[in-house]
């Protein structure tokens, strides 16, 4: 029996930068909300929001998927369960963005708004997460009719906003 594969993209982070709290937080809630569905959590294998949606995952019993920008297992955050080291650099964007079921986007920039493209060309759904930032925040104004990326109309977005409370449970 397959496993429903679930990307989640977003904002990256070298390492010594830190994201802002709302993104980390809602990227951890998200991974552990993929582990607990019993879904695979995929995503870039790097830092910011594919680290902490990983890390939610993983402390939630979750297994997880990176396609590593770089051609070291090595670069891989310390949550991902199968690396997978492609040396392909952004052209990587292609791999989850197609290969998943559905992909959560989680602030982000251009990267990430590239994904989000390559998914909804793809047909795959994609849930915008609003609220943290980034792309994110700037998606909804030039959809049409709030959910379409094009007249073709492939898949619409969904673009839940977060509570306004931490994303972290107690």
């Amino acid at each position: 029996m397959q496993k429903m594969t679930i990307g989640v993209i977003g904002r990256s982070s070298p390492p010594g930068e830190s994201l802002p709290t709302v993104i980390l937080d809602a990227a951890y809630e998200v991974g552990r909300h993929i582990a607990e569905a019993g879904a695979v959590l995929v995503g870039g294998g790097t830092g910011g929001v594919m680290e902490a949606s990983f890390k939610g995952a993983c402390e939630n019993g979750g297994l997880t998927a990176g396609f590593l920008p770089y051609a070291d297992k090595a670069k891989a955050n310390p949550y991902v369960s199968l690396a997978f080291p492609t040396g392909m650099g952004t052209i990587r964007n292609i791999l989850t963005a197609r290969s998943c079921d559905s992909v959560i986007m989680i602030g982000g920039g251009v990267g990430t708004l590239n994904e989000v493209t390559i998914a909804y060309d793809s047909g795959v759904l994609v849930t915008v997460l609003e609220g943290t930032t980034g792309w994110v925040d700037r998606l909804r104004a030039s959809l049409d009719e709030g959910c379409w990326m094009d007249q073709r109309r492939v898949v619409p977005l969904s673009l839940p906003k977060p509570p306004r409370r931490s994303w972290r449970t107690p």
